[in-house]
C-alpha cells in the first residue's frame, strides 16, 4: 500500500493500516477514530471549541479528567487515547517476537529505567526544531511504539493530551506520569512481563 492518508477512505479497513501509511493527523471518523492532537487551532477555528477532532468536530473526551494526569484513572486515559486513529494503530500493532523477548529478558525495572531515560531525552524539554519528530515511528523499538500509543511521543501531543505546555521542561512528576503510561503499554503488550 503506497498511500499515506490524512483521511482514510471508508473502504480501507483498520487492519490494513500501519504507522507507515497514516500520519499523526490522519482520521477515519466514520469508524470513530479521530485526531485531537494535531491542528488544535484549526479545529478551534472550524468548530469554535478546543479538544475536538479537527476533521469532524467529534468531542467525546472529558479533557478536564484527562488533564488531571492521574495514573489511577489510566483506564479512562487509555480508552480516550484509542479514539485517536494514530494511537489506535500503535495500540493494536503486532509486536515482533524479538521485541517481546527482549523486553521479557530485560525485565520490568530495567525497561522502565530505559523508557524514562528515552522520555527525558526526547520530550523532557521543548525543541521547536525537532518537535513532531522526537520519537521515530519505526516498529523496531517497543519504547517508540509505546510513546506513540500513549501520546508521549512529542511535545505537541503531550500538550494536547495532557495539558503540559510545550515550552515547559517536564517536572519529575510529569516525567513519572509519562513513564507510567509507557509501562501500561508494556503490561498490555508483553506477556509475563
Amino acid at each position: 500500500m503506497g498511500n499515506k492518508w490524512k483521511k482514510v477512505p471508508v473502504d480501507v479497513p483498520i487492519s490494513e493500516l500501519s504507522p507507515l501509511n497514516v500520519e499523526c493527523s490522519s482520521t477515519k471518523c466514520e469508524d470513530d477514530l479521530h485526531c485531537f492532537s494535531r491542528y488544535m487551532k484549526k479545529a478551534e477555528k472550524k468548530f469554535g471549541r478546543k479538544g475536538v477532532c479537527y476533521n469532524c468536530g467529534h468531542d467525546s473526551i472529558d479533557w478536564d479528567r484527562i488533564h488531571q494526569n492521574n495514573i489511577n484513572d489510566s483506564k479512562y486515559i487509555l480508552e480516550s487515547l484509542n479514539k485517536e486513529l494514530i494511537r489506535k494503530i500503535f495500540t493494536t500493532i503486532k509486536i515482533e517476537k524479538n521485541m517481546i523477548e527482549k523486553a521479557q529478558n530485560e525485565g520490568r525495572e530495567k525497561l522502565r529505567a530505559e523508557a524514562r531515560k528515552e522520555l527525558k531525552k526526547r520530550i523532557g524539554k521543548y525543541n521547536d526544531f525537532i518537535d513532531g519528530r522526537q520519537t521515530p515511528k519505526d516498529a523496531g523499538n517497543i519504547i517508540n511504539l509505546a510513546q506513540h500509543a500513549t501520546a508521549t511521543c512529542c511535545r505537541q501531543c503531550l500538550e494536547a493530551w495532557f495539558n503540559i505546555p510545550m515550552e515547559q521542561q517536564l517536572t519529575e512528576l510529569q516525567l513519572e506520569f509519562c513513564t507510567d503510561l509507557v509501562m501500561l503499554y508494556f503490561d498490555e503488550k508483553v506477556p509475563n512481563f
